[in-house]
């Protein structure tokens, strides 16, 4: 069996969900942490890991960022360039090495005692005495197993969204465009009759206090469970390219959990076309095209289910975890 070796740089919050489709695949006794590999790549900004097979080494990079960018030290160290957010036509290049793959979403992968003594060890390995690179394993903690994100029963009459605004400036002029087609969806959605609804907007870090979007600001902090058993239950969800017009998290999440999902046009690429009236519906992101949309899918009970057996069909094949691994493996032709 191949052995796997991940630089204990990483993320973790962010390359968790990487990390569980290298364990499914080869096991967790053969993936282990281990800076040897990596003492000659600075970049720390990615996931890095080899895969070690009789005498033959195969390095592999997924770049989990939310910029289209992609990191050339990181690229030139690698055999394999996993990237999300992907924009055609910016790295023609460079395609050689790269492997389109889908969104992710943060898991937990490890307990509490587990969790507390790999940031240990691998702050000792690493020398990484840093808030961020704690605040990684805190994070991970605080997500749920992978086996949490499975479908739930729908409630007919029921819809729930709740999402960041995002901060806009000259930029990155988010009230645009996810701050804005947010907005559309949360007036057609407490204008439906007869829909119970718990909408609304958390503010980021940084403050957007856009006088449009204040009405649906609100302080509720949610627990992941309450969350997630909410968004189960929701009739519908609605996706958008988020900060900076990446692939949000959400995106793979409500694949995974099988909604019923409404999305605007995606700005960067996936490695498998999301089908319209398949997968998703899409909409533009104007307030009346949100409205036809959420009518169609609230009166056609038989459509909505269809909508939702495609996204959770598409996250088995393409998304999770296990899925994504297999691809960027088979490009080097790795036996697992």
């Amino acid at each position: 069996m191949p052995r796997v070796y991940i630089d204990p740089r990483a993320n973790i919050e962010y390359s968790a969900f990487y990390i569980k489709g290298l364990y499914d695949l080869f096991g967790r006794t053969n993936v282990r942490f281990n800076q040897h590999y990596f003492s000659e790549l600075p970049d720390d900004s990615n996931l890095n890991f080899v895969v070690q097979q009789d005498n033959i080494i195969i390095r592999y990079t997924i770049d989990y960022n939310d910029v289209s960018a992609i990191s050339q030290v990181a690229y030139c160290w690698c055999d394999c360039y996993g990237k999300i957010n992907l924009r055609a036509g910016l790295f023609e290049d460079d395609q050689q090495k790269i492997v389109n793959i889908p969104p992710s979403f943060g898991i937990r992968i490890w307990g509490l005692i587990p969790t507390l003594w790999l940031c240990f060890v691998n702050m000792l390995r690493t020398g990484l005495y840093t808030k961020r690179f704690v605040s990684g394993y805190a994070k991970q903690i605080r997500h749920l197993p992978i086996t949490e994100y499975s479908p739930g029963e729908v409630k007919p009459d029921y819809a729930f969204s709740f999402n960041t605004l995002w901060n806009s400036d000259e930029w990155i002029r988010n009230d645009e465009t996810v701050n804005q087609k947010r907005y559309n969806f949360y007036k057609v959605i407490t204008q439906q009759s007869g829909l119970h609804n718990e909408v609304g907007f958390i503010y980021s870090t940084k403050r957007n206090l856009n006088p449009l979007f204040q009405s649906f600001v609100t302080d509720k902090w949610l627990p992941k469970t309450e969350y997630l058993a909410k968004t189960k239950q929701s009739v519908l969800v609605f996706n958008t390219p988020a900060w900076d017009l990446c692939h949000g998290w959400k995106l793979a999440e409500y694949l995974a959990l099988g909604k019923a999902i409404i999305t605007t046009p995606l700005v960067n690429e996936l490695p498998f076309e999301l089908i319209n009236g398949k997968h998703v519906h899409f909409v533009l992101g104007s307030e009346g095209e949100i409205r036809q949309a959420v009518e169609h899918v609230l009166s056609d009970t038989t459509y909505r289910e269809s909508l939702e057996q495609g996204a959770r069909q598409y996250y088995l094949d393409y998304v999770q975890p296990r899925a994504v691994l297999q691809r960027l493996l088979t490009k080097h032709l790795v036996v697992v």
